[in-house]
């Protein structure tokens, strides 16, 4: 069931579309200014934003700036419902539908709704499928075996994307625990050592820097490389206070990233003071 979240004022407006989508099969969510939607959004994570421009305390525009400068929203589909002078403005600050409360009726509404959700649905297809395509592996790409096994958790949301670099991995001799989000990241990190960390930039719960900080703080010795699929770039001064040992851009080297693990743990393995806080440890430094 797709969720959308409602950010409206209008008392009378809000029954009217709320017990609307309801009825068409939607999950409904209401927030009566911008900033209480804004943080709804954040909490929640909907498929869908209905967001009226004229609203208190932060006004539509600035909202949808906010979203737009997240890279968690930067696609998510978010539909002007609103008579305001901003219209225009919206658009170009990235709103994805701009439509009228006086033109438009609830059934149009709905059904702009549902058009931009399948069309956001289809272009996440299409871009996992480009970047899977871009790095098929040719006959001078092979990928060779390492003789030694490491075991690697990656982090990433995409099943497709998920299944060819777990894939890749387990041909070059790794182990691989294969997670979907930051939260299933820490209950495997709670069970079990890795020998390297594998990151996408964005998860549907958060942003990879946050996650390598906070595993940096445990393990000041493992590899841990975070990757955009979407070649998303970030600072140097990012990645190394975060503590990524690399970060990855090209869909090859995503992909088939075995080499430059095996690397990387091979240094590791050699520096000295190589031990490092046990996951015994982690119960203590979450709870204090």
């Amino acid at each position: 069931m797709n969720r959308i979240v409602i950010i409206e004022d209008h008392p009378v407006l809000i029954s009217i579309y709320r017990t609307r989508f309801i009825a068409e099969g939607f999950q409904v969510d209401i927030a009566s200014d911008g900033e209480s939607g804004l943080e709804l959004i954040d909490r929640i994570r909907p498929n869908l934003v209905v967001l009226d421009l004229a609203m208190p305390k932060i006004n539509g525009i600035e909202v949808l700036r906010r979203l737009r400068g997240n890279p968690l929203f930067q696609t998510l589909p978010v539909i002007i419902f609103s008579d305001s002078a901003w219209q225009q403005q919206a658009a170009k600050e990235g709103a994805t539908v701009v439509l009228s409360k006086s033109t438009h009726s609830p059934s149009e509404v709905v059904a702009a709704v549902r058009k931009a959700l399948l069309t956001h649905e289809n272009q996440k297809v299409d871009t996992a499928n480009t970047f899977l395509a871009a790095a098929a592996p040719s006959s001078e790409n092979a990928i060779h075996s390492f003789p030694t096994e490491g075991q690697v958790l990656l982090v990433e949301d995409h099943y497709d994307i998920r299944s060819a670099i777990s894939a890749a991995l387990d041909k070059s001799g790794f182990r691989v625990t294969g997670v979907e989000c930051h939260v299933a990241a820490w209950h495997q990190v709670e069970e079990r050592e890795f020998d390297a960390y594998l990151i996408n930039r964005v998860c549907p719960d958060g942003l990879g820097l946050s996650l390598c900080h906070e595993l940096r703080q445990l393990y000041p010795q493992r590899p841990i490389i975070m990757y955009s699929t979407a070649a998303l770039p970030i600072s140097q001064e990012q990645r190394l206070h975060a503590g990524a040992s690399a970060y990855l851009t090209q869909a090859a080297d995503i992909l088939n990233p075995g080499r430059i693990l095996m690397e990387l743990i091979d240094e590791s393995r050699s520096t000295p003071g190589h031990v490092e806080n046990k996951v015994a440890d982690l119960q203590l430094t979450l709870t204090t």
